[in-house]
């Protein structure tokens, strides 16, 4: 049997959807390829976007180190010249009460005999002088005689029985204290109360016979 392939209509069918195919493919590329530029171009620019901020974030983070520095600069300075300045005026105030002992013992020196009562004086003086430049520059001395004990700016050396005063009440002052500015700086030394021992009982150090 004899078929005549030109008047076949499945070939004509087959030809037909591969042209286009073939037509659809050649439609499509172009389209495709813009797109895809398109979104190299943004991916690019948003790259270079991002690569700006950084380096205006990097210069930024660089001043403001250099402005951290320049400020811990000057502070420091002023610091100094805060402290040389204090430092000044309170040897200034001072002065006056190294030159009085100073011309204490050139009269000691010259064989001048001053009564007992003038040299207690002259000595009264000169603390109540020095204690007066200190308090200017914020040194307060601490309470002692006659208050109760506070551990935190009174420091116990010995202790006394008593029962006509409460316990830990000081009652002499060894050596006085210091505050500067409301900081203890010097703790005073004192001497405080404890209740004496009922009978029969021993006292530290003491054996009961």
């Amino acid at each position: 049997m004899f078929i005549d392939l030109a008047s076949n209509p499945t070939k004509k069918s087959v030809t037909a959807v591969k042209k286009t195919e073939h037509t659809e493919v050649e439609q499509t590329t172009p389209s495709d390829e813009k797109e895809v530029e398109t979104e190299l171009a943004k991916l690019s620019k948003q790259n270079e976007e991002s690569k700006r901020k950084a380096s205006e974030y990097l210069d930024r983070l660089k001043r403001l180190q250099a402005d951290m520095e320049n400020l811990q600069k000057i502070t420091k300075r002023q610091v100094e010249t805060v402290t040389k300045q204090a430092s000044e005026r309170l040897i200034l105030k001072l002065l006056p009460s190294l030159d009085a002992l100073r011309e204490a013992e050139r009269a000691a020196n010259s064989g001048s005999s001053l009564p007992p009562e003038e040299i207690a004086v002259g000595l009264k003086m000169l603390d109540q002088q020095i204690s007066e430049a200190l308090g200017s520059e914020g040194l307060e001395a601490i309470p002692a005689l006659g208050q109760p004990l506070d551990p935190a700016r009174h420091e116990v050396v010995s202790y006394v029985e008593s029962d006509e005063k409460p316990e830990n009440t000081i009652t002499e002052e060894i050596r006085k204290g210091y505050m500067l500015n409301g900081r203890v700086i010097r703790p005073s030394l004192v001497v405080v109360t404890r209740k004496s021992p009922e009978k029969g009982e021993k006292t530290v150090g003491e054996a009961v016979p």
